[in-house]
């Protein structure tokens, strides 16, 4: 068969998985099984030899599957003992009122919130903290979703989030060494997100100074001394909040500085040192982990899903096929920037286009930037930090935001998109100009 012919087979599998991805008909795992099968027995191989190169994919992504289910164990351990909420109500109380200091801990809660590397969860520990607050100072909530947003944008490129996941299209990736390359764009973003909340800071008091002034004072009178409420939370140890402290701070320097130790490793001992802890006897610990067994094991199939498709892509020859039609037509000087100028336009078409439908592009950026001498931490790296959140109305976790902000979804994507593309195709160039890309 010729090379031309398993190019646009493999290009109609992209597309035939993307596409029943977003009909939303069926498990997102589902095309990315069926879909490369089909297109693989139509490129001449048998089912035996296709469930060899779905094997290998599987296998490649292991890593991912058990970093993300561990990681999700141990930061839903600290959630549950209430050591997230109480790190929030200090930052909140902090604040007295002043906007400048509001939207800067807006900031530092997203930070935090997003450590588990979750936008729903995200949301669901930032925005109730801080809305009443906005409310209080009439601030526009839109901007509270937002500036979470931008600083849980960084938090993406830490290890056991974006790059755990990385290791099914490259088995040889290590996340730990991924985030190291990513560390100087992670300081560097969070720095632009606390500059921005401190630029919006100055044009809300140009518009309503005295305003803000009143609310403030009545703020700090009324709201800002009120306790946290643990009637609904039966898990929660806020008594042992300052050895969760030590234990968090640790397990970080562990996660992002200890290479030689796989990483899910380190999040099964710090979970099982969290679990003993904060709760002495099987049934509590038994509750945590049922209360949050789906979240940790529906990643799993997903990813098995995408390893079968880069696995019967890859071994198939379409890959290779799609990139050396692509290679015959673009100039090899732009074909070295494919990665970058993707993942600058693809921010705009998420927008309308559901982010599940590009998972099957990356092992087509790889063969291009494989082929034009790019390792595969070059050519990844630039996706590992993202802002289509809160830009997309498509995106279960935005409309969670718009509902705790009480906002319009829509009105929020509109209010953000301008600063969320800028702020994306920074990341891009950052990572270009530092040759991380």
């Amino acid at each position: 068969m010729s090379q031309g012919m398993i190019a646009l087979i493999g290009l109609a599998t992209i597309v035939c998985s993307s596409a029943l991805a977003l009909s939303k008909k069926t498990h997102l795992a589902v095309p990315f099984i069926i879909v490369p099968i089909i297109g693989g027995m139509l490129c001449g191989f048998n089912f035996y030899q296709l469930m060899d190169f779905a094997h290998a994919g599987v296998n490649s992504c292991f890593n991912s599957i058990l970093i993300c289910v561990c990681a999700v164990l141990y930061f839903a351990i600290l959630s549950d003992t209430g050591f997230f909420d109480i790190m929030v109500n200090r930052l909140v109380k902090i604040t007295k009122g002043n906007v400048y200091v509001v939207l800067v801990i807006t900031v530092l809660v997203g930070f935090i919130g997003h450590l588990d590397g979750a936008y729903n969860t995200t949301y669901l520990i930032a925005i109730p903290a801080m809305a009443p607050l906005y409310k209080a100072l009439n601030i526009d909530r839109r901007l509270l979703v937002l500036l979470v947003s931008l600083a849980a944008g960084p938090m993406t490129g830490m290890s056991w989030a974006n790059p755990a996941k990385q290791s099914m299209y490259d088995p040889d990736l290590n996340p730990v060494v991924m985030t190291q390359q990513l560390l100087p764009i992670i300081f560097i973003m969070l720095v632009l997100a606390v500059l921005y909340a401190l630029w919006c800071g100055k044009r809300i008091y140009a518009k309503q100074g005295a305003e803000l002034e009143a609310l403030r004072n009545k703020y700090v009178v009324e709201e800002a001394d009120k306790p946290i409420d643990w009637s609904n939370k039966p898990l929660a140890r806020p008594q042992n909040f300052w050895m969760n402290m030590v234990l968090f701070i640790g397990s970080l320097l562990c996660f992002v500085f200890v290479t030689k130790v796989k990483t899910y490793l380190l999040f099964m001992i710090f979970s099982a040192i969290a679990w003993v802890l904060n709760y002495h006897d099987a049934k509590d610990q038994n509750a945590i982990f049922r209360k949050n067994a789906n979240t940790m094991l529906a990643p799993g199939f997903l990813f098995m899903g995408i390893g079968v498709m880069v696995g019967i892509l890859n071994n198939t020859g379409m890959v290779t096929a799609m990139v050396n039609c692509m290679l015959s037509v673009v100039p090899e000087s732009m074909a070295r920037y494919t990665h970058i100028l993707w993942n600058i336009i693809s921010l705009p078409l998420m927008v309308v286009i559901p982010y599940q439908a590009f998972t099957s592009i990356t092992p087509v950026l790889m063969g291009i930037g494989q082929a034009c001498g790019l390792t595969s931490y070059q050519i990844l790296n630039p996706g590992m930090i993202g802002y289509i959140n809160p830009c997309s109305p498509l995106i279960a976790a935005n409309n969670l935001a718009a509902e705790l902000a009480e906002v319009d979804i829509m009105e929020l994507c509109k209010y953000s998109f301008l600063t969320c593309f800028v702020f994306n195709t920074i990341v891009k160039l950052l990572c270009l100009a530092l040759g991380i890309a």
